[in-house]
């Protein structure tokens, strides 16, 4: 007996402590706040290096042809480290007197979805010209990589959202023959005196996170560091040189600059007088799109109806930046995160840019309309910041009119600010880009189960834009010898004229009679074997319905014993099929929703179609 109490006693499982739940769901909740700009990476259960980027080949230049036989091939494999190297932040510049790193880039911008190319000068103890003492002790070299990440700042905080990872000397990649005189596969090398040129090359995703941005409290920056490792005398030194470099997310080319699907309308009525309520002004403003072009103009649509005795004497325009201040980081789950649940603990608000309608516009008299699209000019340099760890910037057109000395009405439409080479990939890139978008459609569609092949060109977001117009324009406006001969292809339809039970005769003779001025004199010679529904009877003088059973003696021998078919409708003519194909095509395409920020013009898909196992 006791022994049974104590084998039920032992299969309890044993109590553990809250303590080591609450560290790990902590922990879980941390690591996916830290994920807030760019898509969190997969892992592919790599040991030491994390996930990895795919390649998809060089930038190309009309002029630059290099020497395969005197450069060194730059190492092809990025990839993301399991652990941030937030050292850098602190130290982004480390120096020693004897090897020495320089920074050389290809362009001055880079695109997400191409690659971060150029070259690092690594000079060991003064240049190859120079000859080491016999007491000067030997220079053990380990590593040298490149490594990219982005930065955000906020009030002398800062967090790392972004790092990718190239090693350009390790063990599978050896110094070059210049630099080592016996470059074997080996963990450390002794190295000489030498001047030697290491190119390198970043294979970046398609989605890299907010774009750069500067301000007096925060700031999104992107920088290259240059990593060595080595050894004196058995003990580790490290060198480090850092630079700034710009990188930008490539937004989808179907979404950045097509339509909303309804338009985005702001409305609001003030009164004008105590004694009648009828006695008002009406503003209206509406955008057709959301997303425009830093730099390029804005066009605003605007509606005054004024029913009041005053006149409307003054519109202005304004373009105001709201940025959003948090200090403390976003709640998640195990699945997504809470962002838009957080609400900032400070707000700061600006305009950046006024106008005043001044030329051709004489205000708006009482008892009286006026409608007109408005022009604004956007100053470079201005882009939508998703909300990050500590802050997002926002941005939204103003629509103010003014009737007296303290009547003002406003109404406010949020807008998205992006960078021009968002869409107008340099054309260096542009191949690469293109390789990069067309993965993510391929994927894309082949979980959605279209399987429809994609091919990018370059002006694919103008051409969009041009095409979704263009379709709704022919679902709107559709021309009227189209609807002619659409409707009379559906009048003459078998099914239209089919007869239906119960009808009298007089019925179904007027229908032959539209039919056979429809379709001609063919149609009528065709129906004249069909039988009416009601029939009269020549002996008793009466009317009778026929049963459904006594058709079968109208219809041919070789046909009464097999079921009634439907008459086939025959082949659509080519202004048929041209019609529903555009009318199809034009329910099938739908605007972009509504986004906050920059997000909303991402992928559909997830970001792991940009990362491939090692």
């Amino acid at each position: 007996m006791p022994g049974e109490c104590l084998s039920h006693l032992s299969s309890i499982p044993e109590r553990g402590s809250s303590k080591s739940i609450s560290q790990r769901s902590s922990a879980v909740s941390m690591r996916l706040a830290a994920s807030h700009a760019p898509p969190p990476l997969p892992s592919h259960g790599m040991s030491n290096n994390g996930t990895t980027v795919p390649a998809r080949g060089r930038s190309t230049s009309p002029i630059r042809r290099p020497n395969v036989l005197t450069l060194r091939r730059a190492p092809s494999r990025t990839f993301a480290p399991l652990v941030m190297p937030t050292d850098l932040l602190d130290t982004p510049r480390l120096t020693h007197p004897r090897l020495n790193l320089a920074i050389h880039l290809s362009a001055p911008i880079f695109m997400g979805g191409a690659t971060v190319e150029g070259e690092i000068h690594v000079g060991i103890d003064g240049g190859p010209f120079q000859t080491r003492r016999k007491s000067t002790a030997g220079l053990a070299l380990s590593k040298i990589s490149a490594t990219l990440v982005g930065v955000e700042r906020c009030k002398g905080r800062q967090d790392m959202f972004r790092a990718l990872s190239s090693d350009l000397i390790d063990a599978a990649h050896p110094p070059p023959a210049s630099m080592a005189p016996d470059p074997g596969p080996d963990t450390t090398w002794d190295v000489q005196p030498s001047s030697s040129t290491l190119p390198f090359r970043l294979d970046l995703p398609v989605v890299m996170g907010p774009p750069p941005y500067k301000s007096k409290k925060v700031g999104i920056s992107y920088w290259l560091c240059t990593l060595a490792e080595f050894e004196i005398y058995g003990k580790k030194h490290f060198v480090r040189q850092s630079r700034e470099v710009t990188v930008l997310t490539v937004h989808d080319p179907e979404k950045a600059l097509v339509n909303l699907s309804s338009p985005l309308l702001a409305v609001d009525e003030m009164p004008m007088s105590k004694r009648s309520s009828t006695r008002t002004v009406k503003l209206t403003a509406g955008l057709h799109r959301q997303t425009w072009i830093s730099g390029y103009p804005i066009f605003v649509d605007m509606h005054i109806d004024n029913k009041s005795s005053k006149d409307v004497r003054k519109v202005e325009l304004q373009l105001e930046k709201t940025t959003l201040f948090h200090n403390y980081p976003a709640p998640s789950t195990n699945a997504v995160s809470a962002d838009v649940l957080r609400l900032p603990d400070h707000r700061q608000t600006e305009i950046v840019v006024r106008k005043d309608l001044a030329d051709g516009f004489q205000g708006v008299v009482s008892l009286s309309q006026d409608f007109r699209t408005c022009q604004l000019e956007l100053p470079t340099g201005l882009v939508s910041i998703e909300t990050g760890r500590f802050f997002g910037i926002r941005y939204f057109l103003n629509v103010q009119i003014t009737c007296s000395f303290n009547k003002h009405l406003k109404v406010q439409l949020p807008i998205t600010i992006i960078h021009p080479n968002s869409i107008d990939i340099p054309p260096n890139s542009l191949a690469q880009v293109a390789a990069s978008i067309e993965h993510k459609h391929r994927n894309h569609s082949s979980t959605s189960g279209t399987g429809s092949p994609y091919r990018y060109r370059a002006g694919q977001a103008f051409t969009a834009a041009r095409r979704q117009s263009y379709l709704q324009l022919r679902k709107d406006t559709l021309g009227s010898t189209e609807m002619e001969e659409l409707t009379r292809t559906l009048e003459g339809s078998p099914r239209r004229m089919a007869l239906r039970l119960g009808e009298s005769p007089r019925k179904t003779k007027v229908a032959r009679r539209q039919s056979a001025n429809v379709l001609g004199s063919s149609s009528r010679s065709s129906h004249q074997h069909l039988l009416p529904r009601s029939s009269f009877d020549t002996m008793t003088n009466t009317k009778y319905s026929m049963p459904r059973s006594s058709f079968e003696t109208v219809r041919p021998l070789e046909q009464r014993g097999s079921p009634q078919r439907r008459v086939s409708r025959g082949p659509r003519s080519s202004l048929e099929r041209k019609v529903l194909k555009g009318l199809r095509g034009s329910f099938e395409t739908s605007g972009p929703r509504l986004q906050r920020s920059t997000s909303g013009l991402a992928f559909d898909d997830s970001d792991k179609e940009n990362y491939a196992p090692k």
